[in-house]
Order: C-alpha cells, then structure tokens, then sequence
C-alpha cells in the first residue's frame, strides 16, 4: 500500500509539474504572440488536435490560407497541434482560471466534451457576433451543423470537421456468408454477428461478427433516435442535453429509451457474436478480425488505406434500435471558436474561419479526411460531383445526415469523459456479469447524476 501511496504521489507530482510546464509554456508562447502582433504583423494560432490524415490536410489547408488571402490580408495563421480534443479543453480551462487572456489562442478546435467549459468564457466571440460585423450570410452552412452548435440563442462557433456515425462492414465476409446488405436493426445485427463469427476447433472465437462497447458517442444517437421525432431533443439529459442550460438529471431512465436499447442490445451479446473490445477496433477490423464496427465518418479514409485492398469494405447507415427508432443519428465532430484576447485581431481570426469552411476548402477536406462539407455549395463543385460519383461510399454518411432528425443534438455536460466510461462501463457489467437491466440504468443514472450535481454546486446558473 505504501509503495502505492508513494507511486501515486510521484505521479500527482509529475502531472503537477508537467502542467505547469505547459502552462508556462503556453504563456511563453502568448508573449511572443503579443510581441509579434506589437511590431506590426498578425499571426493568428490556431490550437487543433488532428494528426495522421488530418493533420496533414490541416497542414495543407493552413499553407494554402497563408499563400493566399492571408498574404494578401498580411495575416499568417500558425497551427499548433495541442494533442486530443480533451487537452485543448484542459488547456482552455488552465487559460480561462489564470485570467491570462493574451495566453488563449485566436481559434480553437473545440468537439462537445468542452463546450461546457467554453461557453460562458468572457473570451468566446459567438459566431452569429463574427458573421453579422462582416455580413455574412450564414444560410450557406449545413443547417443542421449550426443547430447542433446552438446554445439557447447564439451560434457557439463555425461547424468544420463534422462526421456522423456509420457501420463499417466486411462485404466480401458478408458475400461469403450470403448475406447482400447491412443490418438495419440491431435485432438484425444480433442475426448477422452470428452468422458471421468464425470459430477455431477448439471453440475459441477467430472472427467476430460485431464489435462495440456503447459509449456516449454511440448513446447519443440510439437513445436520441427513439425519441427525438415524437418527444423533442431532451433525451440523455434535461435542458435539450446541455443546449439550454447546465444538465441537472438524466431522462433515459424515465423515458424508457436506456431500456429499449439495452433489451435490444443484450439480444446481440446474447446471439454469441459481439466482441466487447474498447480500443483498437478499427486495426482489428481491418485484419479481418471483426466483420462489422461502428466508427465515424472520418475514419473511412483511414479504414481504406488500412485494409488496403485485402477485402471489399462496406458502409451503411447506422443501425436503429428498432424499427420504430426513426430519428437518425446526430452530427459529430468539432468546430472552430474564437476567442478575443485583447489583441484586436477576431477579424483576421474570422478570415481564416471563413476560409477553412469555404466550398472550396470543404471539398479539399472531405477528400483528404472523409469528413462531410458543412458548405452546401461544395456540394454544387464540378470536382465535388466527380469525386463522389468516383467514391460512393463517402456519399454514404451525406445522405444519412440529411435523412435525419436535425433536432438530435450531441450531448453537453460536464466530466465528459467521466461520463463516457460510466456508459461504457456500465454496459460492459451488465452483458459480462448478467445484471439486472433496472439496477444497471439505475446505477448508470445514479453515477451520472452525481457528475451533474457536484459540478451545478460549483457552477450555478
């Protein structure tokens, strides 16, 4: 126990430091940031968190802003790759408790788990304030991308690296087991996971049909999509998920859709396919090890070039509870918010914004990250055209956008991803250990509610 006690204090002490290191770092960065604006040129940063792919094409899309309008403007945006979304958020917090506005960065890559965090900040600078100083008209973004980003009566940020979910599948494991379409429900997935396991002589699973553990990111849209058509958009949490106001309890207990899935659910774990893997699914599908995931529509770039050709891949739209579960899926994905830190430069800061979301550069996007364009006049581009009619399956997540419920908003709420390993969590037990389906929704509200509580206690409104 000592031993324990004196590792955890070495890595409370190593976190402390290391903190402080970036923050300092951070603040070092801000001055030269200061200094460089004081002798005359405007850099814009731009904190993100893509790397692989997408780091490249954000790369690639910064150069191209910078030996254009930004040379022509005098305005040169420097990307700073900051790790995940949830260390931007944590770096955004460190700044917003120092009070040290100089040291935010002009634009942040922000996803839901801190839009909590960032939206009350002093700093932020709504997008419907930006696009109204320069007369832009904003009925040129996807519609439901700017909903998805609404908070009470303002527009948080402009939409950029938006997805939704899809089922990725094995065509040519589907075509062997003569199987000609994806599954649309999960009672149709349970089916199919079965026909598609494949076992050793000796019993043992050497391919399974299916896998998954629920987190939020898939709750949103299997718990919303039971609801959101006949009861509107509070159906995770109260306060339409976090969109008007601080979440004080969940409703997936009382509204019965927690219970619904999880009945559907236990269904597939039962039908002896599914694979309760919490990381690595998309290399194991990609060896063939499992015949169907569900991912985000910006891996579908990543997934092709990680089979690469070792068997036909197949996309769908995401599989409904139930038949009856008919409000489609929400949109996923990040957005681009900006922050005035008293260097009188949100306007250069919205010429990159504009760029970044242009028809144009949403076409280069969506070919180099399988993201969907939030510019509806990409979708009227010649090369637009021709590239999807060349890949259909990037088509795929596009029309399963439009086919859905806009109103089937992401969730806000705080301890993000806390919350997101009690889901996962939680479901795990319930399939490995057999729990009952009432005591499992009523630890999972029970845990939740308590991130809710101790957070409106710290925060009132």
């Amino acid at each position: 126990m000592k031993k324990t006690i004196r590792t955890m204090g070495f890595l409370f002490s190593f976190l402390f430091i290391a903190l402080c290191l970036g923050t300092a770092t951070l603040f070092a960065a801000g001055s030269r940031e200061h200094e460089r604006v004081s002798s005359g040129s405007r850099t814009v940063t731009w904190w993100h968190s893509n790397s692989g792919l997408r780091g490249q094409a954000t790369d690639d899309l910064v150069a191209a802003f910078n030996a254009t309008i930004g040379q022509e403007k005098g305005i040169t945006v420097q990307a700073v790759y900051q790790g995940a979304a949830t260390d931007i958020t944590t770096k955004l917090r460190a700044v917003f408790q120092s009070g040290r506005a100089h040291d935010l960065p002009d634009i942040a890559q922000v996803d839901a788990t801190g839009i909590i965090d960032v939206r009350a900040s002093r700093e932020l600078v709504p997008l419907n304030n930006l696009a109204a100083r320069d007369g832009f008209d904003l009925s040129v973004i996807e519609p439901a991308a700017l909903q998805s980003l609404m908070y009470k009566d303002t527009i948080l940020g402009m939409p950029f690296n938006n997805s939704t979910i899809l089922l990725y599948y094995n065509k040519t494991a589907f075509d062997e087991a003569g199987l000609d379409r994806a599954p649309r429900t999960l009672s149709e997935m349970a089916d199919y996971a079965a026909k598609l396991t494949r076992r050793k002589t000796d019993g043992s699973i050497e391919r399974h049909g299916f896998a998954n553990v629920p987190t939020t990111y898939e709750l949103v849209s299997w718990i919303g999509q039971q609801h959101v058509q006949q009861n509107g958009v509070s159906y995770l949490t109260d306060k339409r998920n976090g969109h008007d106001g601080n979440p004080t309890k969940v409703v997936f207990d009382e509204n019965g859709t927690m219970k619904t899935f999880l009945t559907q659910w236990r269904k597939v774990w039962e039908a002896g396919g599914l694979a309760n893997l919490t990381s690595g699914l998309t290399g194991e599908f990609a060896a063939g090890k499992v015949t169907m995931i569900v991912a985000s529509t910006s891996n579908l770039t990543t997934i092709l070039q990680t089979i690469d050709g070792r068997f036909e891949l197949g996309v769908a739209y995401f599989p409904r509870v139930t038949e009856n579960s008919d409000g489609g899926v929400n949109i996923g994905g990040g957005s681009l918010m900006a922050f005035d830190r008293g260097l009188n430069q949100t306007d250069a800061a919205w010429e990159f914004i504009k760029f970044a979301s242009s028809a144009e550069q949403q076409f280069i996007w969506l070919e180099k990250t399988g993201y969907f364009p939030v510019n509806l006049g990409t979708y009227d581009l010649p090369e637009t055209k021709e590239f999807l009619a060349r890949n259909p399956l990037f088509q795929v997540a596009i029309d399963q956008l439009h086919d859905s419920n806009p109103a089937l908003y992401g969730l806000w709420v705080p301890s993000a991803y806390q919350i997101y390993y009690v889901f996962q969590n939680g479901i795990r037990d319930f399939l490995e250990n057999n729990r009952d389906i009432d005591a499992t929704i009523a630890t999972l509200s029970k845990e939740i509610t308590t991130y809710l509580d101790d957070f409106n206690r710290a925060n009132p409104e």
